[in-house]
């Protein structure tokens, strides 16, 4: 069973690696379009994964890690989910300026070490009693099943733990400056003036 969540679960992280690395190459191009899809299905896909990491792995992981590496896990996704959200914004401008493709690269680069860093956790996994990996997979069944997506999970985050404020740190000015001039479709669309009948 153990062999079998460590297959699955890394199996999730590469295609999350591969998602958020052509989310990169989308915004070196210039592409909004794809910029567009690639958040929609970078966070369709990730959504249950994040969703059975806090809901039964974490938890699953405490009497080995202790709870303060937990909670440090759980800060992190909460950082990780402000940054989809804010790669979702930036998603929704009619075109990227080069401070806005600055700041979403540096979206993307807080995101990849998630992948890259968790995956290892399969390893504990491993060592795990039998029921308790169990229990991991039934919830990931279950988490998949729900069809939350990173976005959902965010938006379900009422208040962030003071921890990932702090994992988070603060944006750079010139980071700061691309994320107030983003300004969604709708907005434009309403700030556009009515043509006149000639």
């Amino acid at each position: 069973m153990a062999n079998q969540f460590t297959e699955v679960f890394r199996e999730e992280h590469r295609q999350m690696r591969d998602m958020l690395l052509g989310l990169m190459d989308a915004i070196e191009a210039n592409d909004i379009e794809a910029v567009r899809q690639g958040v929609g299905e970078m966070a369709a896909h990730a959504g249950p994964h994040f969703h059975y990491e806090e809901q039964v792995l974490y938890p699953a992981l405490a009497e080995i890690y202790g709870a303060d590496y937990v909670e440090r896990l759980g800060a992190e996704h909460d950082a990780a989910l402000e940054a989809v959200q804010e790669l979702a914004e930036l998603a929704e401008a009619e075109e990227i300026t080069p401070e806005q493709a600055g700041y979403g690269l540096e979206l993307i680069r807080r995101l990849l070490p998630h992948v890259s860093d968790r995956d290892g956790l399969a390893v504990i996994v491993e060592v795990l009693p039998e029921e308790t990996v169990q229990e991991i997979v039934r919830g990931r069944e279950k988490s998949r099943r729900s069809g939350k997506t990173l976005l959902d999970l965010a938006r379900g985050k009422k208040k962030r733990r003071p921890v990932a404020r702090q994992a988070r740190g603060k944006a750079s000015k010139a980071v700061a400056a691309a994320k107030s001039k983003v300004v969604p479709r709708k907005a434009r669309a309403k700030a556009k003036p009515a043509r006149r009948k000639p």
